[in-house]
């Protein structure tokens, strides 16, 4: 049994790590159905999601001419695009280049990018950019009329372009109202993705959950565009917007398309410490521009730990962070920017600065309590440098996917930049469009033993990736968490009467799985750290982990193939 580096045998403890997932993880749909009794639309693109990913992949196709439903869990803008505060990166100033862009991106990724995916993406930032701009995006200048670019955690220059510190939102309203008008695109809001539909190895569509109809729906296609997001409510802490419960993944999943590195869930260091859920983003610009991170005696604590302090990788600060407030028995620790100015911070970060007076704290005499949160799944459905997953007629786009641009660690503002390019680059993949012959797939569907609750449910999976599937994991906390899990995949097998149930099934599915893979990789990399297994490992884990289901778990080379490369190794 060798491993496909063909550095040595995989590490036995890996191995004896891993269990059997749940059979009811081999569930392939969730209701029973059949299509013959259920409306049904057809379109030669069908888009799921609405952030930058979707947006882009859904008017680039219809400027194509051909056809687009879009499909869209909550209002259009009710996704981690509109949240994103920092900005996008992009080597487009004068001092810097694409090969730098690249180096930064590598060494964040600490060994897990695919160089070949890392270039492809960095390279098309400057097109990709011009096309936002073109489009209506409104990105701050400097006064010379320059691109006024600052420097986010992990970058070794300015390379972030931003809209005050509410990019996301200039970005997410810009193309949504370009959606909005586009002829070709016809748009679903507050429709739920139920599962996708296959005939034979090829996706042909989905079903939806329609509410005017509370009922099902069948959207066919000819391709089918995944962008649905991250899954920061498996945890209890999060930046994440309610929707993002990993319904593409698991859909995904059940459909038979590969997933990859779900070990690798990275938390932002300084969300607010604040009683709200979602919590708010306080973005690493701030600490781009100067502020401090301090411990409870007021001292910053990063000086020393990594050479770029305050701005070093995400999971470098994270860790850091956790290890004060056990440190000084506290929930958080500071965030000082007090030295800046008013006016430097009113000007600079103004949705920042009201967001932190109106929970009675001023950014410019306070300090600001911060803590992390999980933030972005760096893993996802494993997908090609066009966006092609292992499912014929399937492809995703931005958090939900994999491309092997991240690594085990993301570098900041690289999401926004990946979702873009990917989406362009799947519209250029895109096969002629053709019509279809008439289809029709069923599913029994079983009465369910065991009734829904999904608050309780999601309450204790939310508890247990908080405490065991967390910033720091173990094989004890682990395994307890695998447990607890798999008494709760016993909730598969039930009917899901509604949206709610649906997302707690997706919820189980998704934790499950992390939960599987985190336990399966001994050693910390990246985002994913365990005390007891505290070293990097490059001779045995320098590899992508690859889930599918009915196979057994799988490890990939880090270089840019094929998905048909990968070699099994159990």
């Amino acid at each position: 049994m060798d491993d496909p580096t063909n550095e040595g045998p995989v590490a036995d403890p890996a191995l004896a790590a891993h269990r059997r997932l749940p059979d009811a993880l081999g569930r392939r749909y969730l209701m029973g159905f059949d299509t013959e009794e259920l409306p049904q639309l057809r379109s030669d693109v069908l888009v799921i999601g609405s952030g930058i990913a979707g947006l882009t992949a859904a008017l680039g196709a219809a400027a194509t001419g051909r056809t687009v439903n879009l499909v869209t869990k909550g209002k259009v803008a009710e996704t981690n695009t509109w949240y994103a505060q920092g900005g996008i990166a992009g080597a487009v100033g004068e001092a810097d280049s694409v090969d730098l862009h690249l180096a930064d991106t590598l060494v964040v990724g600490a060994g897990l990018c695919d160089e070949d995916v890392v270039r492809a993406i960095v390279d098309e930032a400057g097109d990709a950019l011009r096309g936002l701009v073109a489009m209506g995006v409104d990105f701050d200048h400097e006064a010379s009329g320059a691109i006024d670019l600052h420097r986010e955690g992990g970058h070794s220059l300015p390379r972030v372009l931003h809209s005050g510190d509410a990019t996301g939102a200039e970005i997410q309203d810009t193309l949504s109202g370009r959606v909005r008008s586009a002829e070709r695109v016809h748009l679903f809001e507050e429709h739920f993705l139920v599962d996708l539909l296959t005939a034979g190895d090829r996706c042909v569509g989905a079903l939806v959950w329609d509410p005017e109809v509370h009922g099902l729906r069948v959207f066919w296609s000819e391709a089918v565009v995944l962008a649905t997001g991250g899954a920061g409510q498996l945890y209890r802490v999060t930046t994440n917007p309610a929707v993002a419960t990993g319904d593409g993944v698991a859909a995904a999943w059940r459909a038979g398309a590969e997933l990859a590195d779900l070990e690798f869930v990275q938390f932002h260091p300084t969300a607010f410490d604040s009683a709200a859920n979602p919590k708010f983003l306080i973005t690493e610009a701030l600490r781009g521009e100067g502020a401090y991170l301090l411990d409870c005696d007021e001292q910053r604590f990063m000086l020393g730990v990594h050479p770029l302090a305050e701005l070093a990788p995400r999971d470098v600060v994270s860790r850091e962070i956790v290890k004060v407030m056990a440190r000084c028995g506290r929930p958080n620790v500071w965030l000082d920017a007090r030295h800046l100015g008013e006016p430097v911070l009113r000007a600079r970060f103004p949705m920042i600065f009201e967001t932190c007076l109106e929970a009675g704290y001023d950014l410019s005499r306070d300090l600001i309590p911060v803590a992390p949160a999980a933030h972005y799944s760096i893993g996802g459905i494993r997908v090609d440098i066009d966006g092609a997953t292992s499912v014929r007629g399937l492809y995703a786009s931005g958090e939900c996917a994999c491309t092997g641009l991240h690594g085990a660690n993301r570098l900041a503002s690289n999401s926004l930049l990946e979702g873009l390019v990917l989406s362009r680059r799947i519209v250029r993949a895109l096969a002629p469009a053709s019509a279809g012959d008439p289809l029709r797939i069923s599913a029994q569907g079983d009465d369910a033993e065991t009734p829904i609750d999904p608050l309780p449910a999601r309450g204790l999976l939310q508890a247990t990736m908080s405490d065991s599937v967390g910033v720091n994991r173990s094989e004890e906390g682990l395994s307890r968490a695998g447990d607890v899990l798999d008494g709760l995949c016993g909730l598969l097998d039930a009917t899901p009467g509604s949206p709610a149930d649906l997302e707690v099934q997706n919820m189980i599915t998704l934790a499950t799985l992390t939960t599987h893979a985190a336990r399966y990789r001994t050693e910390s990399r990246g985002a994913h750290w365990r005390d007891d297994y505290p070293a990097r490992d490059d001779a045995h884990w320098r590899v992508h982990t690859v889930w599918r289901r009915g196979a057994r778990p799988r490890l990939d080379a880090v270089r840019a193939l094929p998905i048909s490369g990968a070699q099994d190794v159990s």
